[in-house]
């Protein structure tokens, strides 16, 4: 019984022991940028097919690069695992129908990096009874908001505090483009540029 308390005391004590060296690796993000400057291909793409994309405040762009400023997030320094969220975000239009990706997120852990944005869904109007008897009605109008994953970053190489790899389509941002051109221009994996984080750490 003693050798059993003292195997679950060590087994405790190692586990906050490495609980406390990745906290102490994880560092606070304070600010910085994220750029995505777009591939010769994937623009001659888009602009076949009459597609724009324009960036949404604080987004910038010029040229085929689109900078977003970097609003916060932790990042373990020895593993560069962790999540930076960006500001901003970018429309992408047929003139028709738009489509708003917002608030971007760089997640990277051990299945890689991965780039998620906010997307609105459908709406739905919620309705609710008050008053003496219930007789009067106020009605809202919810917004239905998903994080999808629009782009994954290979490739990765860090230097000078700066990481850099090939962002490629995911799925979602594939069936995007292609709903939007009205056929199959494009496809998961295909590269849409190179992607850039440099962060200013605490």
């Amino acid at each position: 019984m003693k050798r059993l308390v003292k195997l679950v005391i060590l087994a405790g004590a190692l586990t906050l022991a490495i609980a406390a060296t990745a906290l102490a690796a994880s560092t606070k993000v304070t600010g910085g940028t994220t750029t995505l400057t777009a591939s010769d291909a994937a623009a001659k793409v888009l602009s076949d097919n009459h597609i724009t994309v324009m960036p949404l405040a604080p987004a910038t762009a010029s040229g085929l690069t689109f900078t977003f400023p970097i609003t916060g997030g932790r990042l373990n320094t020895t593993t560069n695992h962790g999540v930076i969220r960006d500001g901003g975000g970018v429309s992408v239009s047929n003139g028709t129908n738009t489509v708003a990706l917002r608030h971007p997120t760089i997640v990277s852990d051990k299945n890689g990096v991965s780039v998620l944005a906010e997307v609105r869904g459908k709406t739905a109007r919620v309705c609710r009874h008050f008053g003496k008897r219930h007789a009067r009605v106020r009605c809202v109008v919810i917004a239905r908001v998903r994080s999808v994953r629009i782009a994954r970053v290979t490739d990765v190489s860090v230097s000078a505090g700066k990481a850099t790899g090939t962002a490629k389509l995911t799925e979602f941002s594939a069936r995007l483009i292609n709903r939007l051109a009205g056929k199959q221009v494009v496809a998961a994996g295909d590269v849409l540029g190179t992607a850039t984080v440099s962060p200013t750490l605490k």
